[in-house]
C-alpha cells in the first residue's frame, strides 16, 4: 500500500531478504501514479532507473484503470475512443516484466468501473474481454461479476464502492449469492464472465505470450496474443454501429481463408477480405 512513501533503501532491502527466503512469491507495489514510465521505474530491472534497482516484482498499471470506464463505457463518440487504449499499451515495452504488471479496471480506492447500474453489457463484456486477454496480471474487484456500481463522488464517499453484496444475512430482501436472486443482466454477466475466465485458467497463449496489435481503424482495435505457432485474435468494435472491417492490414497475423472459433459464442469467424462486425462487438477467437 502507498509503496513510494517508505524509506526507499528499506523496502529494497525487505524485497531483496522476502525473495531469498521465499523465491516463489510475489510482491506487489502500489504505485499510484499516471503515466507508464513513472511506475515502471519503481519494478525491478527497469532500465530507466540508473541508481539502486528497487528490486520490486510487481507494479500496478493505475493509468490504465483511470481510462478504461471512460473509454469502454463511451457511446458518445461514433468512432468510439479504443485509440486512447492502443496508444496506452504502446508504452508496455518500458516494462521490464510486463507479466507481473497488476492490470484492474477498479479497486477499493476508486470509483467502480461501472459508474452507475448499467442498462446493457456493451462496456462490461469490452472491459472484461480486453482485461483477461493483454499482457500482464489481471485483478477482479469484488462485484464487478455482479454488476456492482458506484462512485466516490456520492455521499458516502468510498462507503459507495465498497458496499456489501446483498444476500446471506438474516432480513436481507436479496440474495446475489444464488442465480434466483440475481436480475437476468447480472446473470448475463456473471456467465460471461465465467466462461472468460475457465478458457484463461491455464492457458499459456494469454499468460506468456507475446501481443501484436494494430492501430484502430473504423474504431475496430484487433490485437494478437501468440506463443509457439498458436494464438487468439481479439476484436472489439468500439464503435456506435456496424462496421464492415477490412482485413488486408492484419495479413502479419492472418492468412488468407483462415478462421477461428469465438469462445464465447462458440461460432466459427472465417476470416476472408473483410469482417462483419455488430455495434460494440467484442470477439475472442482462437484460431485454427
Amino acid at each position: 500500500d502507498t509503496y513510494p512513501y517508505s524509506d526507499f533503501d528499506m523496502m529494497r532491502e525487505w524485497n531483496i531478504q522476502i525473495m531469498n527466503e521465499y523465491p516463489q512469491f510475489n510482491i506487489v507495489g502500489e504505485i499510484w501514479t499516471n503515466y507508464t514510465i513513472g511506475t515502471a521505474w519503481w519494478q525491478k530491472g527497469c532500465k530507466l532507473n540508473l541508481g539502486k534497482d528497487t528490486e520490486l516484482k510487481s507494479v500496478m498499471d493505475f493509468t490504465l484503470m483511470s481510462i478504461a470506464s471512460d473509454i469502454f463505457n463511451d457511446k458518445s463518440s461514433p468512432e468510439g475512443r479504443l485509440d486512447k487504449i492502443y496508444d496506452h499499451l504502446c508504452y508496455d515495452f518500458v516494462y521490464p516484466d510486463i507479466k507481473n504488471v497488476l492490470r484492474f479496471l477498479d479497486n477499493h480506492d476508486t470509483d467502480r468501473f461501472l459508474r452507475s447500474e448499467p442498462k446493457d453489457l456493451d462496456g462490461y463484456k469490452q472491459g472484461v474481454a480486453f482485461l483477461l486477454t493483454i499482457p500482464g496480471t489481471p485483478q477482479l474487484y469484488y462485484g464487478h461479476e455482479l454488476l456492482m456500481s458506484g462512485t466516490k463522488s456520492r455521499p458516502g464517499g468510498d462507503g459507495n464502492i465498497r458496499l456489501d453484496v446483498p444476500g446471506g444475512w438474516p432480513g436481507d430482501s436479496q440474495n446475489w449469492f444464488t442465480r434466483e436472486g440475481r436480475s437476468d443482466l447480472q446473470n448475463k454477466a456473471w456467465d460471461y464472465l465465467q466462461t472468460l475466465l475457465k478458457w484463461r485458467k491455464g492457458n499459456k497463449i494469454i499468460s506468456e505470450g507475446n501481443m501484436k496489435h494494430y492501430m484502430p481503424q473504423l474504431g475496430v482495435y484487433v490485437y494478437e496474443r501468440y506463443l509457439e505457432g498458436k494464438s487468439v485474435m481479439v476484436i472489439i468494435n468500439g464503435a456506435n454501429h456496424e462496421v464492415d472491417l477490412p482485413l488486408a492490414r492484419y495479413k502479419e497475423s492472418l492468412k488468407e481463408g483462415i478462421e477461428g472459433k469465438d469462445i464465447i459464442t462458440k461460432r466459427t469467424i472465417l476470416f476472408k477480405d473483410s469482417l462483419k462486425l455488430a455495434s460494440k462487438e467484442v470477439l475472442v477467437v482462437e484460431m485454427n
